[in-house]
């Protein structure tokens, strides 16, 4: 083994460069998959402190809405689920005694805590004190069960406690009293920040508010949610959660939800359209350790982690076929040696050990390098992929990355060898040992092209995909929504939304800067929040009602003018004596109006939801032009806004000058606003946020490409250098007969006509096909010629220049042959 262990070291020494580049290749191609696969781990990991998370249940509900957008059967309700529910099944569950053991509420909310004359905002948990031992839960000091069981009790995280009183020892914050929204409150306990794995966690939602948490009894006097809201049965509005009894499935509990739905006394005063003939919702029980794997975001999520994992894996398999490429012209050259061992007495056998171990360490070198280059680089990922920087990625390694690691070791080793090694074990070895040393022949010459054409065909596909991505993402960024977002700054007031403090001197400074145009209040931020609250709007018209569910946003008179909003009919205008609305064209259509003209000054009936109608009257007194809010994934809502002259939570300005709009409204914060925290952003970087997941694909998947273009052009030139090395006296000779560059061009260029024909035959129906997948996940997108036929021209075009350049030293070399190296 020792002297087996030798050879190999002693030929890889001898063949350094190429052994390079195959363990380059692979090891590029092996960190791209790690990454990927370190990041799923990360994803899909439950929270580390829970008992049995197979056994912990999400409690799942859906409404199913009569009419055709709701399915009318279980089996056609299976997308969409807000893996959260009516926390009304907390005590109805508990009631029918069911074989649940520990059934909590946990609800989301946030508190303003008074401090030193200003608001400090902290994220809020309401939860029931049963929750403590379901999910894990631990205090730093103090006792939290107890804590969640008072009346009065808050339990803080240890960034409030250095908020409110700089370094003070965790320990003494127990029996402090802090206030918020004119209550008392006793910190009763300290508690680690988050862990972004909890299915309770604030990681999702808190934004700026950053590891400022509290937690306080969902019985408490912290909860301010009125008593209609807590006991709906239709309103999802947190999460309830339990732990099956041995025995128990969760597939039971869907029928347990049921039940105790139809049984409720609020289930008969549902309109009749509801139950008649047909499901009025849908429930089910999640656990958590598949909670990472449900909801609409999180699914899409897995979605692009799986098309990056089969990038990788097809740029893996790329750099396999190289370094099969590479061995296979290595093993060609050496027939002579190979023919001397076969007459020293070795077998085929042996010879397989001897290239197996040849094979092997450049695998073990590639996977060692693509190990420490994934851990180097984890950390970045995760920081741009978004992930807290509690949530480990890389530190320590995963057991399963590593034996996935290994199996792609055990895998390639066969992969890259069989070929190369039946090609050469079929040589005869005595023409060999007289100096005439045999080609690899027609057939070994196809494979070798054949190899090639899956290099440049996977590249092809990888490159196409990754600019149907590219001018999807431009679209994205810069489609017609009905509003526009450059030069607007958003300001975020960080602050309870019903508890916004007066903000006269503020406005008065607003409208009196230089550099603000326009300014509003709104309760959305337009380039952002893609989704929000719906409310059923109806009209009479000529005796006959039409009801219409519109999204509707709060906001100032100016928001249109500040948003550059194309007004069809009316003006925005408040009135002491009525609630007044604008909506656009696509809501003025649903309502039954003829054109944006009649809808002035109708009369609509507002206030309900789905289920009911509302009695609030609205006087239409403005239409716009159709205004989308959702995500281009989302089919556009009719949308309606009602007129405010009260300071909301979100402020955009409009200027001509982006810069000084953001020292403007900086230094009139800093003047005149109240001691509260802020976040200033721009509209442009909002609407980008709203597509991070998509531009995180496309990046990722044009980085990916480019790894494949590379390891293709390596391909190309080892094919070409060899093609020429086995030619070269057929090239003099055919210079020797009076052949010219352009006949030596069209003879070299022939070695790659078919391997680029069977590329592009292969390569770009596959990526026309996924790329219209792709784009068929969106209700706003690029036009076919633009978004399919351009980037396909484009990569083949990439391509044959890629081809080209990896060819061009050994054509020179070809050119420069002269006619008398025929007498060398």
């Amino acid at each position: 083994m020792s002297a087996l262990l030798h050879d190999a070291l002693r030929g890889l020494r001898r063949r350094r460069g190429p052994t390079a580049v195959a363990v380059s290749g692979l090891m590029l191609a092996q960190a791209a998959g790690l990454l990927v696969a370190l990041l799923a781990i990360a994803l899909a990991a439950p929270d580390p402190a829970i008992s049995d998370p197979h056994r912990v249940v999400v409690l799942d509900f859906k409404r199913n809405p009569p009419g055709p957008a709701g399915p009318t059967q279980a089996a056609d309700a299976d997308a969409g689920w807000p893996t959260a529910s009516p926390v009304a099944f907390a005590p109805m569950l508990k009631q029918r005694q069911l074989p649940l053991d520990l059934i909590s509420r946990a609800v989301h909310d946030g508190i303003d805590i008074n401090h030193r004359g200003g608001l400090q905002p902290v994220y809020l948990l309401l939860a029931d004190p049963d929750l403590v031992a379901l999910l894990g839960l631990r205090a730093l000091h103090g006792d939290l069960r107890a804590t969640l069981a008072r009346r009065d009790g808050i339990a803080i995280s240890p960034t409030v406690v250095q908020r409110l009183w700089g370094e003070l020892p965790l320990d003494q914050a127990l029996g402090r009293r802090i206030e918020a929204r004119g209550s008392l409150y006793t910190v009763g306990a300290v508690i680690p920040n988050s862990d972004p794995r909890s299915p309770v966690g604030a990681n999702t939602i808190m934004g700026p508010i950053g590891q400022a948490m509290a937690m306080a009894g969902y019985d408490s006097q912290a909860n301010t949610r009125p008593e209609h809201e807590r006991n709906a049965i239709h309103q999802v509005n947190g999460r309830v959660l339990a732990r099956l009894r041995p025995g128990t499935s969760p597939d039971q509990v869907g029928g347990w939800m049921r039940e105790a739905f139809i049984q409720h006394p609020l289930y008969a005063q549902l309109p009749a359209e509801w139950g008649a003939g047909r499901e009025a919702a849908f429930f089910r029980a999640v656990t958590l350790d598949r909670l990472p794997f449900e909801g609409a975001d999180r699914q899409l999520r897995w979605r692009l982690i799986g098309a990056v994992a089969a990038a990788a894996a097809l740029l893996l398999l790329l750099a396999a076929f190289n370094a099969m490429n590479l061995q296979a012209a290595d093993l060609l050259q050496r027939q002579r040696e190979t023919a001397l061992r076969r007459a020293l007495g070795a077998n085929s056998a042996q010879l397989l050990q001897l290239w197996a171990l040849e094979a092997l360490l450049p695998l073990l070198l590639s996977a060692a390098g693509a190990l420490l280059l994934a851990w180097w680089v984890a950390p970045a990922v995760a920081q741009w992929m978004g992930l807290p920087p509690s949530q480990p990625l890389a530190d320590p390694i995963p057991l399963q990355a590593l034996l996935g690691l290994s199996a792609s070791v055990v895998l390639l080793l066969p992969l890259t060898l069989a070929v190369p090694a039946w090609l050469a074990l079929r040589n005869a070895p005595a023409p060999a040992l007289q100096g005439r040393t045999a080609s690899e022949g027609p057939w070994g010459r196809r494979v070798r092209q054949g190899l090639l054409a899956l290099q440049l065909g996977g590249a092809l596909l990888l490159l196409s995909l990754a600019g149907v991505l590219a001018l999807q993402q431009q679209h994205l960024l810069h489609a017609d929504r009905g509003f526009d977002t450059r030069n607007r700054l958003w300001l975020g007031v960080l602050v309870n939304p019903d508890f916004v403090p007066n903000m006269d001197a503020f406005v008065a400074a607003l409208g009196q800067h230089p550099a603000i145009r326009h300014w509003a209040f709104s309760n959305a931020r337009p380039a952002r929040d893609t989704e929000g609250p719906t409310e059923l709007h109806v009209s009479t018209l000529q005796g006959q009602q039409h009801k219409q569910l519109l999204r509707l946003t709060t906001v100032s008179p100016s928001f249109f003018d500040t948003y550059g909003m194309t007004l069809l009919a009316g003006r925005p205008q408040t009135a002491f004596s009525e609630a007044r609305l604008v909506i656009d064209a696509k809501a003025a259509r649903q309502l039954g109006f003829a054109s944006p003209q009649a809808a002035i000054g109708a009369l609509l009936r507002g206030g309900g939801d789905a289920l009911q109608e509302g009695s609030t009257l609205r006087r239409v007194v403005a239409v716009v032009k159709d205004v989308k809010l959702e995500s281009a994934r989302d089919a556009a809502l009719p949308q309606a806004f009602l007129l405010s002259d009260q300071p909301q939570w979100d402020l955009s300005v409009e200027g001509p000058d982006p810069v000084a709009l953001r020292q403007a409204l900086d230094t009139l914060w800093k003047a005149h606003g109240p001691a509260l925290m802020v976040h200033l952003q721009t509209a442009d970087e909002q609407r980008a946020e709203a597509y991070q997941q998509e531009a995180q694909l496309t990046w990722t998947l044009a980085a990916v490409s480019l790894l494949a273009v590379g390891v293709a052009m390596l391909g190309a030139y080892a094919l070409v250098a060899d093609t020429l090395r086995r030619r070269r006296t057929e090239l003099v000779l055919r210079r020797l007969h009076g052949a010219g560059h352009g006949a030596i061009v069209r003879r070299v260029a022939a070695e790659f006509t078919l391997p680029l024909l069977i590329a592009a035959a292969a390569g770009l129906p596959v990526a026309a096909w996924l790329g219209g997948l792709y784009l068929a996940g969106f209700e706003d997108r690029v036009d076919s010629a633009t978004g399919l036929a351009l980037p396909l021209a484009v990569a083949s075009a990439a391509m044959l220049l890629t081809t080209a350049l990896a060819a061009l030293r050994h054509v020179r070399q070809a050119l420069a042959l002269q006619p008398i190296e025929a007498l060398q």
